[in-house]
């Protein structure tokens, strides 16, 4: 066989060409070696949209489909006659992303990431077409080509989709899945949060705590609010009634909640507390009842991380070792909507869910701290009381058991009166 000066599979200078130009990741050797005579580059054609139809971060564009021609490149970036079988890839921060939902049941078979197995025939693939209405295409994006044989190469240049609102990333794909409330299908995903459902909205600061707080999109009441996780104290610019400019990070779980980790957020300037979603009323008609996919657990997580208030009768945390060490462990009580009774096996049962079968039927209240406001279970068991936080999720490791907490962010949410004498 006649013998080439060829190159080493990857290795080349990246360009990018107008019109029926082609966007080529290797035209030439920069270290060539002798070699057999081989494909070493994919040249892209794109047809629609046309490079200049890609967008820009600040004019965003939404195509649904990608149409292109591909041609197959030698070691002196000559069009070469091979047959090869390649992989398309959407790509986003240096990844490629799983197009496989990771919250469904069934097991994916193949590679999660290839979008789509296209055969070249003779060194050429003409009028391909890719989908980019999936879920996981949001914010910049590239679509890339390989040939795994011969690691051949080739991308698009960005393409510069709108970035995702709140309810886009807490949404479920499924509702009615039994990991609805607790699983993410963007796990560790980079995302940038600069939009709102409509152009009205604002995102505010709904809630501050230690180390985090709470974001809600003021236009979008259901799946609108996230939890921001920030390690350590939020800068003294953040306040409940803070608007955002916007706000990144990634997407990461802690007991099961969709949070923002490693956050950057840039304040506005402005100051609107007025703009903070009135608290979501969770009282008895709601209780998380009948399991993980019901009808009340299906509403509950429309309000993840949302400004919330409970009402009803605070359960004892002495007689109950469950209550007990919840309350000495991690500021939670048990609140009773079921009956008058603190120590009601119904209507307190415990954190644990030992006690209702596996399943979660109660909500929690989670303090800052021993005495916060004034309130002390030992004292106000058997009482009525109202509480206003943020709603937290979590997740028991089986997954069958859900618990949902009232976190408390301030003093003005304690309130040690029944309902009705609340503000």
């Amino acid at each position: 066989m006649k013998r080439h000066t060829t190159c080493v599979p990857g290795l080349g200078v990246g360009a990018i060409a107008l019109g029926a130009m082609a966007l080529i990741v290797a035209p030439g050797c920069d270290n060539p070696i002798a070699g057999e005579h081989r494909l070493t580059s994919l040249r892209m054609l794109l047809r629609a949209p046309t490079e200049s139809e890609l967008g820009s971060p600040s004019n965003t564009v939404t195509p649904a489909t990608l149409k292109f021609d591909v041609e197959a490149l030698d070691e002196k970036g000559q069009l070469m006659a091979v047959d090869a079988s390649l992989s398309a890839y959407v790509v986003a921060g240096g990844s490629r992303l799983s197009l496989v939902d990771p919250c469904q049941t069934a097991t994916p078979t193949g590679d999660p990431t290839v979008l789509k197995s296209i055969g070249m025939r003779s060194g050429k693939v003409m009028g391909e077409q890719v989908p980019l209405n999936m879920p996981a295409v949001f914010g910049r994006i590239a679509i890339n080509l390989e040939d795994p044989q011969s690691q051949a190469l080739s991308s698009t240049p960005p393409i510069y989709f709108p970035n995702p609102t709140i309810a886009r990333l807490m949404k479920p794909l499924d509702l009615a899945a039994g990991n609805a409330s607790f699983c993410s299908p963007y796990l560790a995903r980079q995302v940038t949060v600069d939009t709102t459902a409509t152009p009205q909205g604002k995102l505010i600061v709904s809630s501050l705590f230690q180390s985090g707080l709470a974001v809600s999109d003021t236009s979008s009441p259901d799946y609108g609010s996230m939890y921001i996780f920030t390690f350590s104290q939020p800068s003294s610019q953040i306040q409940i009634g803070t608007v955002l400019e916007r706000m990144s990070g990634a997407i990461a779980k802690f007991n099961g909640m969709t949070q923002l980790a490693n956050p950057t957020l840039i304040p506005t300037g402005s100051f609107r507390p007025d703009l903070v979603p009135a608290p979501v009323e969770l009282d008895a008609a709601h209780r998380p009842t009948g399991g993980p996919t019901s009808a009340n657990n299906q509403w509950l997580t429309k309000s993840i991380a949302a400004p919330v208030r409970v009402s009803g009768i605070v359960c004892e945390v002495n007689e109950d070792n469950n209550r007990k060490s919840n309350w000495i462990q991690y500021n939670t009580v048990v609140i009773n909507q079921v009956d008058t009774d603190p120590k009601s096996s119904t209507g307190c049962g415990g954190v644990n869910p030992s006690f209702d079968g596996g399943l979660g039927t109660r909500f929690n209240v989670q303090l800052p701290g021993k005495g916060f406001a004034g309130f002390d279970p030992v004292i106000f068991a058997g009482q009525e009381a109202t509480f206003v936080g943020m709603l937290q999720n979590g997740a028991s490791k089986s997954g069958k058991t859900l618990f949902w907490t009232a976190v408390v962010r301030r003093t003005s949410d304690v309130c040690l009166k029944p309902r009705a004498q609340c503000p």
